[in-house]
C-alpha cells in the first residue's frame, strides 16, 4: 500500500469519526431540547418521605428562584447566604409560596472569605434524606484592569466564591449524598456560566474558577463509578448566560429567562445526557455555536459584548 491510499484512509477515518460524534451530539440535543422527547420529573429525586434540598446563593436571583420552585414541588430546603437578614425574609416568602407545612431551614456561611468551618453544615444536615444540591453561589465584580493589576483579595475572594467554597460543600456533603444514593436517586449540580468559554476581558480568575469547577465535577463523578457507586449520582455542570435578577437588570427576552423561568428550565432538564446541560434552549445554542467558533473569533465576539456592556469600565475610554 502506497503512502497516498495510507493517507486516504487515514483521513476518510478521521472525517467519519468527526461525522459520528457530531452526529451523537446533534441525538443528545435533540433528545434533550426536542419537546415530549425528555421528561424526566423531578419527582425522582423525590423518594424519601421527607426529601431536602440544598442551594446555596439562595437570597437572590436563581437561587432564590430555585429554593421556591423546589419547596412548591414537595421538597424541605436548606438556603444558603451570607445575610441574615436576607436570609430570614426569603425563609418567610418560601414557606408562604405552598400551603404544605414544609421545613425551610437557613445555613448562613460567607462563600467568599475562603475559609469555612463544616461543623454547621453537617449539623443542618444529619439525619436528613438530602437528595438534591445545587451549588448557585457565585459572581464576578467588573474588574478595571487585567489580572496584573487585580489585588490578591479580589483574586482570592473571585476564587472563593466561585469555585473553593463548591469544593467544600462537595467535599462535606459526599458521604452524606453517597449514602442517600444507596437507597434512591441523589442530584448534584454545579452552577457555571457561558462568559467561561472564551478568554472574555479581564475575566481570567473568574473563568478558571468556572472551569475549574466543572472538572471537579467531572472528576468526582468518575470516582464513583470507578469505585462503582455512582448509577444513582447525577452529578452535573450547569451551563448558562444571562438571566434576570436584581443583579442583571436586563429585560427578558428570547435569551435572557427570568430567574423564575430559569429555575424550571432547570428542573425540566436535571437528567439530560451528557455532563453538563445548558437549561435554557437559547443559551445551549450559544454554547454549540461558541464551540465551533475560532479561537480568535471567540475572543472577539466576547471583547465587543463586554465593551458594547460595560464601556468604559472595561476599556479605560470614555464612549461620549
Amino acid at each position: 500500500m502506497d503512502s497516498l491510499t495510507i493517507a486516504v484512509y487515514v483521513l476518510a477515518t478521521f472525517a467519519l469519526l468527526s461525522i459520528l460524534g457530531t452526529l451523537y451530539r446533534l441525538l443528545v440535543f435533540t433528545y434533550t431540547y426536542f419537546p415530549g422527547l425528555h421528561g424526566r420529573d423531578i419527582n425522582r429525586y423525590m423518594w424519601s418521605e421527607r426529601p431536602y434540598a440544598l442551594v446555596t446563593g439562595a437570597t437572590d436571583g436563581i437561587g432564590k428562584a430555585l429554593a421556591l420552585e423546589l419547596y412548591t414541588r414537595g421538597f424541605n430546603v436548606i438556603i444558603h447566604g451570607r445575610n441574615a437578614e436576607k436570609l430570614a425574609a426569603v425563609r418567610e416568602e418560601v414557606l408562604a409560596s405552598s400551603p404544605k407545612q414544609g421545613d425551610v431551614r437557613i445555613w448562613k456561611e460567607d462563600a467568599g472569605t475562603g475559609r469555612w468551618d463544616s461543623k454547621e453544615l453537617l449539623e443542618l444536615t444529619q439525619g436528613i434524606d438530602l437528595t438534591f444540591v445545587a451549588l448557585v453561589n457565585g459572581g464576578k465584580n467588573i474588574l478595571d484592569h487585567p489580572l496584573d493589576g487585580q489585588t490578591e483579595d479580589q483574586v482570592h475572594h473571585t476564587m472563593s466564591l466561585n469555585f473553593f467554597f463548591s469544593v467544600h460543600v462537595i467535599r462535606t456533603l459526599m458521604p452524606s449524598l453517597r449514602a442517600s444514593a444507596l437507597r434512591g436517586p441523589v442530584a448534584l449540580l454545579g452552577y457555571g456560566s457561558l462568559g467561561t468559554m472564551g478568554p472574555f476581558p479581564h475575566d481570567a480568575i473568574y473563568g478558571a474558577s468556572k472551569r475549574a469547577l466543572e472538572f471537579v465535577l467531572w472528576t468526582v463523578a468518575a470516582d464513583e463509578r470507578f469505585h462503582k457507586r455512582g448509577h444513582n449520582l447525577n452529578i452535573k455542570y450547569i451551563q448558562l448566560a444571562n438571566v434576570q435578577s436584581s443583579f442583571n437588570t436586563i429585560p427578558p427576552n428570547w435569551q435572557t429567562p427570568t430567574s423564575a423561568a430559569f429555575a424550571k428550565e432547570v428542573l425540566r432538564r436535571v437528567d439530560a445526557p451528557w455532563r453538563w446541560v445548558a437549561p435554557n434552549l437559547a443559551h445551549a445554542f450559544m454554547a454549540w455555536f461558541t464551540e465551533l467558533l475560532p479561537e480568535n473569533l471567540a475572543e472577539k465576539i466576547g471583547q465587543d459584548i463586554m465593551a458594547e456592556r460595560w464601556g468604559e469600565q472595561i476599556t479605560g475610554k470614555r464612549s461620549d
